[in-house]
């Protein structure tokens, strides 16, 4: 964990003439916001040039091509992503788990294994994510349990067994549609109660919550709320948005993923997507890559505020929503209470 003292910024400013303030991050977290703070000795001190402060960005769900992680993961980081959560084949996991390696210091990355063959296809699925699990593999994952696996029934059973007994969450790739995809999310629901799961589970793209009929929709909504299940989405694939507004309103986690690009300009595409033109909605897409998207990967403390993870970046904008629109390169880069991209000053 490390110290700085970040100069001239706007945390989260939503207007132009926001004051700029400083930032003392110690021992990995934000400790003081205020004009002109005094740096105690040895402390680093790095200039943010009167930019806006952000949390760092959110991977929440990178699914990178065969021998491309290290690449693609690169790509992430350099753009601001300190937290990110990348899904793997549980035959092929070690390219992943070295890419995790060497990005060690500059980002949390959480791995999610799952069998490319269908967990309950697939003879060795068991013994795959069982194997995962001891490499190092963070979660178990799984992928459209009845359009793919064509057991929804039996690859939960098997997937939340795993889960339990290894101790540890789910991310589930469920891409399966309309009423088919809410048949999954309503059997998800039923076993993350019976196994007292909420809060450990995940599913990414969802696409059933895009593809049934507006009632149908509130009702997945308000019942993924109920049995703490977050989701993540990618800007634009797979046709129609998740429904972000009754998501949001529910009080379901929202993660974004990006397979190896820029999240600001994810943002800016899932703005797009929504339809969204006002600052206010743009800076909804902002939170989704940022503060909302830590929550999906239930990583709590990531804001702007003292007490919150020193996870953050500034951008040179007027605006968060400005930001979004234009993705500029990042002035400053901060893991951990450490500045990993950007030029520090006195003290460093």
């Amino acid at each position: 964990m490390g110290d700085v003292l970040i100069r001239s910024v706007r945390p989260w400013s939503s207007a132009p003439d926001t004051p700029a303030i400083d930032v003392l991050c110690r021992a990995g977290a934000i400790a003081e916001l205020g004009p002109e703070l005094t740096a105690p000795p040895g402390i680093p001190e790095a200039d943010g040039a009167g930019g806006v402060l952000l949390p760092a960005l959110v991977a929440a769900h990178v699914r990178p091509c065969a021998g491309q992680a290290e690449a693609t993961l690169a790509r992430l980081v350099a753009a601001g992503a300190t937290l990110l959560r990348v899904h793997g084949p549980a035959e092929d996991l070690d390219e992943l788990l070295a890419a995790r390696e060497v990005f060690a210091d500059r980002a949390t990355i959480q791995l999610v294994a799952f069998v490319a063959g269908g967990l309950v296809r697939e003879e060795r699925g068991e013994k795959l994510l069982d194997a995962a699990v001891a490499a190092g593999a963070d979660l178990l994952g799984g992928l459209d349990p009845a359009g793919h696996d064509r057991d929804p029934v039996r690859h939960l059973d098997l997937l939340f067994e795993l889960a339990e007994r290894h101790s540890v969450g789910i991310d589930l790739q469920l891409r399966d549609p309309g009423e088919l995809g809410a048949f999954v999310i309503e059997l998800i629901c039923e076993r993350v109660a019976a196994l007292d799961m909420r809060g450990r589970v995940t599913l990414s793209h969802c696409l059933a919550l895009s593809t049934v009929e507006d009632h149908r929709r509130e009702l997945l909504a308000e019942l993924l709320a109920e049995h703490g299940v977050s989701v993540t989405t990618l800007a634009t694939a797979w046709g129609n948005p998740l429904p972000l507004r009754r998501l949001r309103w529910a009080g379901v986690p929202v993660g974004l993923g990006d397979d190896g690009g820029d999240l600001l300009d994810q943002a800016r595409l899932l703005a797009e997507a929504n339809g969204f033109e006002r600052d206010d909605e743009v800076e909804l897409c902002a939170d989704v890559a940022t503060r909302d998207g830590a929550r999906a990967l239930r990583v709590g403390g990531y804001g702007v505020i003292e007490g919150d993870r020193a996870e953050l970046m500034v951008v040179p904008a007027d605006s968060v929503a400005e930001a979004v629109r234009q993705r500029p390169p990042r002035t400053l880069v901060v893991h951990d209470g450490r500045v990993v991209s950007g030029a520090q000053t006195a003290g460093g």
